[in-house]
């Protein structure tokens, strides 16, 4: 069975809207009585999903490291099971090589706002007869924001003009001139970004009311980043292609404290230090 292009592109946003009606739903059921909240900080592999095939026949690109950090909040909602949110600064990077000009090399750098939400289950594992850990696995949408970006590139024809990189800046407006070839102009671009995370992770806990938390995640952008190819001054027959979406293999560290905010619990700690 074959499907086109729009009932794919049907399929993806009935799934994104499936998963923010269960995020809502989740975040009414859930008691938040128990509540983690603490740090991440880790790094992600990003590739760019290029939609024309066109613009592969002149150039490669690489998928390219960055990092992100920020906060936790993870509301307990059953015994297993948690609503995980996380308020992040990413920096993604893509690398674009040329095929038909070998001296092209083209490394642009995002800057994000994203707040994953995931709905995570935690098991048992076993290590021999004695030994027992906790590990989670989990789905949910991220929603993310395109602050800016900028880049360096490199080409043959800023090395024959005694250039060996040009370092720029993008801006998300039409260009008005041609003098500043350090600004690079992006139009029609989706700074709203909605995609799909699936992850696992390793519970730690080496204290009480302590958890560390080793994560790797996978997200598949189901927004398409422009409509449109980013506006380049220099070199003149290179334009980068906007029509693609992002991937990113992320791992990271977080570690979390655990707060009970039932008043139950809040009045049994007054009373233990009144008597």
């Amino acid at each position: 069975m074959k499907i086109n292009s729009m009932g794919m592109v049907t399929f993806r946003r009935s799934l994104l809207i499936l998963l923010l009606l269960s995020a809502t739903a989740a975040f009414k059921t859930a008691s938040a009585q128990i509540v983690w909240a603490g740090m991440k900080v880790g790094g992600e592999f990003s590739r760019a999903r290029i939609d024309p095939n066109s613009f592969k026949d002149s150039v490669k690109i690489n998928p390219a490291f960055g990092f992100h950090a920020g906060a936790v909040v993870s509301f307990k909602v059953k015994d297993r099971y948690f609503l995980h949110t996380e308020f992040l600064y990413s920096v993604k990077n893509k690398v674009i090589l040329g095929k038909i000009d070998p001296d092209l090399k083209d490394k642009v750098t995002y800057h994000y706002i994203e707040v994953p939400i995931l709905f995570t289950m935690q098991f048992k594992g076993h290590l021999g007869k004695s030994r027992t850990f906790k590990w989670f696995m989990g789905a949910g949408p991220n929603i993310a924001y395109l602050l800016g970006g900028k880049g360096v590139i490199e080409s043959g024809e800023l090395l024959e003009n005694g250039y060996s990189s040009l370092s720029y800046k993008i801006k998300f407006s039409k260009r008005l001139d041609r003098d500043h070839n350090d600004i690079i102009h992006y139009t029609n671009v989706n700074r709203f970004q909605f995609g799909i995370n699936v992850g696992a992770g390793l519970l730690l806990e080496p204290s009480p009311k302590h958890k560390m938390i080793i994560d790797v995640r996978y997200t598949i952008d189901q927004t398409l980043f422009g409509k449109k190819t980013a506006d380049y001054i220099v070199p003149h027959d290179y334009d980068d292609n906007l029509r693609f979406r992002n991937q990113g293999l992320k791992f990271s560290v977080m570690y979390l404290l655990e707060y009970n905010l039932s008043k139950k619990a809040r009045n049994k700690g007054k009373s233990d230090k009144k008597f």
